[in-house]
């Protein structure tokens, strides 16, 4: 079955739109993040202000990095369908090649904010 004869069927049709309502919270999650980052400033006391300057890239870098990575892992299987990814030698089908995509992207921006981070 072809992703568009998938996407005719009532589950195709359920994952699809479960998937953009997802993607849309996902979105409206992290621009809240981005938000809270910015008035973070009129909490009382010194104590996540200091926290999230002195581990910034624990404290947002990371969280966002997975939101970033989630969103794209979701938004390329709604374009594409199906996620399939080959590491190594080794296939991934099926509910494992997601995990495992979103696991290599996340470890690049995990390794990117590391090298980049002064």
């Amino acid at each position: 079955m072809n992703k568009q004869e998938f996407n005719q069927t009532p589950l195709g049709k359920l994952q699809l739109t479960m998937s953009w309502v997802l993607v849309v919270i996902l979105t409206l999650f992290g621009l809240f993040l981005i938000f809270k980052l910015a008035t973070v400033h009129n909490t009382p006391g010194d104590y996540w202000s200091s926290l999230i300057r002195e581990q910034f890239p624990v404290m947002v870098g990371m969280p966002l990095a997975g939101l970033g990575c989630l969103f794209l892992t979701l938004v390329l299987r709604i374009s594409t369908g199906p996620v399939e990814c080959e590491v190594g030698g080794l296939k991934f089908k099926g509910g494992a090649a997601p995990i495992v995509f979103w696991l290599i992207c996340f470890m690049v921006c995990i390794v990117g904010i590391k090298l980049l981070w002064q």
